[in-house]
């Protein structure tokens, strides 16, 4: 049973860890603001996302890529830690430490303008 659905916005590329991103205070200041904008988003009105009932756990994650018209191709492995501050946004927002997420399924979806990545978890049970 999907317990929780969040829609991100595609995260900045300056997040990557591959090739020179600049400076370490530029970095950690946009992670910082991708995570605030990821919670904001997380907490909107009559889309919040509320913590998971006591005792639920966390079955699995599945992540869906959908990528910019601009973006020719990624990988999963630097998507995730491109996406690591959105999915500490969500582990806050549902109550659960994203190192207690058993299974995260990737997957790569269809285009859109702007970009996205959905995120489901879901529950046992």
């Amino acid at each position: 049973m999907i317990a929780a659905r969040a829609k991100f916005p595609w995260p900045p590329s300056g997040l990557s860890p591959n090739g020179s991103q600049g400076n370490f205070h530029g970095k950690a200041r946009l992670a910082s603001a991708y995570k605030a904008r990821c919670w904001l988003l997380l907490r909107e009105k009559g889309k919040a996302i509320r913590p998971l009932p006591e005792g639920a756990a966390v079955a699995r994650v599945i992540v869906t890529y959908c990528p910019p018209p601009r973006v020719s191709r990624y990988d999963f492995d630097n998507m995730g830690k491109r996406m690591k501050q959105a999915f500490d946004a969500l582990a806050e927002a549902i109550g659960v430490d994203d190192a207690d997420w058993p299974v995260m399924v990737l997957q790569r979806g269809e285009r859109c303008k702007a970009g996205a990545v959905i995120v489901e978890v879901e529950v046992a049970g």
